[in-house]
């Protein structure tokens, strides 16, 4: 029994990979961010014969995302006839280790580098140890407990879906690692100038999919995926919304509209329609999405019924203002922008303005002392800066658009090398949006956030 993977160039590389990984041998897999690419090599990797009660496999997976991974080791252990469980925790972690019942145990790097620390993990014992997506670490230091100790023969598996970010670290642990996989050696270079993305969470990728069709009004829907894996229940959820669903058989079928379940390999996302298709992204695919569209056109899908319904009555006023004809001396003023910044970033700036003047009170004079008692204004410090390329749209679509933070509520966003100040109106509404930043992960990073009390508070670069 195998996961029914396309043999076409989408996974070119993918069989060579799991075959040696079925050796027991180690290996650096470059493909996108996805899990269904890696279920064939962890498939491999287990069906090395060896007694895997004894010497169980470690995966390594990312904080953001641990569920989908936790949910591709099953697939891969079922179909190789062995089992998986994750270790969420440091004591969970361990009593699957101790009562060696288990064939792959999957935890986080925080919680394995605490188990070696309390001497519960025998990194002598383990038949490989495989390593996801380690380019979203800050630093390749934080894999030295893990690897420092790990015997010569033990298997080396890394997946990475950025193999240049990531070639230090496999040069250093997984020496003549053989790189394999849709992606080859190097970064993935711009191939389309412009695709419609939605920043989704792993787990709303299937919600994603009904809320488009909706959104969209589509009684049929096409959904490439990289296999079979997700089919059933995809074309479960789309039932519900009366939308039926055609996977394309090979990438021929790849045109017209078409939703990106999976992260595409480059090339493919050019076979389909740039305006009506849809990729989606989440957390810890935007750095490969980065590297394969030039320009992503950020598409929200948190469309309801009132929000909706204002949104739309807000859409027709700029229709109308489109069609009305165009304004010379907006436009002398507006065209040194687009050489700065996206359209997408300056309509957005530009609808923040007409929403506050629309909703703004008219300054009047005795306003002016109720100005004077108005709330301190707060201030956040955020981890990601210039250095994860983060603009200034960007910062405002994920604060108003995903964490549905009121624009009025944001003050300026200055961008440093290695960190963002985010002003917000009070210190309530600062805290506030702490709470919600906190743990997201933004452009390939994890977002740390607190509340700025100044520069001798703040981490140092």
């Amino acid at each position: 029994m195998s996961v029914p993977v396309r043999t076409t160039p989408p996974v070119r590389g993918i069989s060579d990979a799991a075959a040696v990984a079925a050796r027991g041998n180690s290996l650096v897999l470059a493909a996108p961010p996805s899990p269904a690419y890696a279920i064939p090599v962890l498939q491999g990797a287990l069906a090395f014969p060896t007694d895997t009660r004894a010497r169980p496999l470690l995966l390594i997976a990312p904080e953001g995302g641990f569920g989908v991974w936790v949910a591709a080791a099953a697939t891969a252990a079922a179909l190789a006839g062995k089992r998986s469980a994750a270790g969420t925790t440091v004591s969970r972690a361990s009593h699957h280790l101790t009562g060696e019942r288990i064939d792959l145990l999957i935890t986080t790097l925080g919680v394995a580098t605490e188990l070696l620390r309390r001497s519960a993990l025998h990194l002598d014992r383990l038949s490989s140890v495989i390593l996801v997506w380690p380019e979203l670490e800050l630093s390749d230091e934080s894999f030295v407990p893990l690897f420092a100790e790990l015997p010569k023969e033990t298997a080396r598996i890394i997946i990475s879906a950025d193999p240049t970010r990531s070639a230090s670290l496999a040069e250093r642990y997984a020496w003549r690692a053989p790189v394999l996989g849709p992606l080859g050696e190097g970064t993935v270079a711009n191939t389309v100038a412009r695709f419609p993305v939605a920043a989704v969470s792993w787990d709303g990728r299937l919600s994603a999919l009904a809320t488009f069709a909706d959104l969209s009004d589509k009684d049929q829907l096409t959904v490439w995926t990289v296999d079979a894996t997700e089919h059933r229940v995809i074309t479960e959820q789309l039932a519900a919304h009366g939308t039926d669903v055609v996977f394309p058989a090979d990438d021929a079928a790849v045109t017209g509209a078409v939703v990106f379940f999976d992260a595409p390999p480059p090339g493919l996302l050019d076979l389909a329609d740039p305006i009506h298709s849809l990729l989606l992204v989440p957390p810890g695919a935007e750095a490969f999405v980065a590297h394969i569209i030039s320009r992503p056109t950020p598409v929200s899908l948190a469309g309801t019924n009132q929000a909706g319904q204002a949104i739309g009555a807000d859409r027709r006023i700029i229709i109308d203002r489109i069609e009305g004809g165009p304004d010379r001396g907006a436009y002398a003023t507006l065209a040194p922008l687009f050489d700065r910044w996206t359209a997408p970033e300056v309509a957005i700036a530009l609808q923040s303005l007409w929403l506050d003047a629309r909703t703004k009170p008219a300054a009047s004079a005795r306003s002016a002392p109720a100005m004077e008692r108005r709330p301190k204004a707060g201030k956040v410090w955020t981890s990601v800066g210039k250095k994860e390329g983060v603009t200034f749209g960007e910062w405002l679509g994920l604060l108003t658009l995903d964490l549905a933070i009121p624009k009025n509520q944001i003050g300026k966003i200055d961008t440093k090398e290695t960190f963002t100040l985010i002003e917000f109106t009070t210190e309530a509404n600062a805290k506030a949006a702490v709470e919600k930043l906190a743990g997201r992960t933004f452009k390939g990073r994890r977002i740390t956030a607190r509340v700025d009390r100044g520069r001798d508070q703040r981490p140092s670069p």
